[in-house]
């Protein structure tokens, strides 16, 4: 282990699909998990900051481009000259377009990793105020009203290659079941504590949110607006209430429940 390192020098490659894999299958709120702790070393240590600065420029052109334009559309020479990048430069540190891709999505998860494990909703004791505060940073970090979404990188990559690149299609649903077994921990928590006789299962109630926000994502990019997606999640979190007894239903309104708080 280095001086000043937390991580051993032998970390994972956070661009192989082995971790990609891997981070999928570890919620981010296990403290004891080996993977956890390398990933939050890594992301302490600002993995992206300390590339090569070529290689980095070169990562981050791919995310921005490949998000607005999609992974077809995108070709070498255009990462090159988003970057100031020459072919030959590209060529040393990555083989493909696939490469940079995996790499870009890498990059592109890594941030969004950082951002929903630092969202102040983490601090929260109790674990029914972290699933409700999940849902209000994910309005959060999409632009709220004040700006447009641009978009996922893994959405746009599972629709557009779902059909014609396998590997790039398990990397997409290996990240995809990541953010959902994060969420299900919640999930699993609060529903033990608020309502274990509840018939609802937190898998799938994980899933059922990683796809409203990547439906959203994209109706909000085709409306040009966020309202979509906005509302979207709060339709969802009014379902998460009811299913936790927050709300009561009646003629097809609803209500707060009598003597139930708020948790805004």
């Amino acid at each position: 282990m280095n001086a000043g390192n937390c991580c051993p020098t032998s970390g994972p490659d956070p661009t192989s699909p082995i971790f990609l894999k891997k981070l999928s299958e570890t919620p981010l709120t296990n403290p004891d998990s080996e993977l956890t702790y390398q990933l939050v070393c890594m992301l302490n240590t600002s993995p992206i900051a300390e590339l090569p600065e070529t290689k980095r420029k070169l990562v981050d052109a791919g995310v921005k481009l490949m998000r607005a334009q999609g992974f077809n559309a995108t070709t070498v020479d255009d990462i090159c000259a988003e970057a100031g990048v020459t072919k030959g430069g590209f060529f040393h540190y990555f083989k493909s377009k696939q490469d940079i891709a995996k790499a870009a999505m890498a990059r592109f998860q890594e941030g969004k990793i950082r951002d929903f494990q630092n969202a102040p909703f983490r601090k929260l004791a109790d674990p029914l105020d972290r699933v409700l505060g999940r849902l209000e940073f994910a309005k959060e970090s999409a632009g709220g009203h004040e700006r447009l979404t641009k978009g996922c990188l893994i959405g746009m990559f599972a629709q557009e290659l779902s059909f014609t690149n396998q590997e790039l299609r398990d990397a997409c649903k290996d990240l995809f079941a990541g953010v959902a077994q994060d969420f299900e921990a919640d999930l699993a928590a609060a529903k033990a504590l608020h309502a274990p006789k509840s018939s609802f299962d937190p898998k799938n109630l994980a899933m059922l949110y990683v796809s409203v926000v990547q439906g959203s994502l994209m109706l909000a990019k085709a409306s040009g607006s966020n309202d979509v997606l906005i509302g979207n999640l709060d339709q969802f979190r009014q379902h998460v209430e009811g299913l936790f007894g927050l709300r009561q239903w009646t003629t097809g309104k609803h209500t707060a429940k009598p003597g139930s708080h708020s948790r805004n």
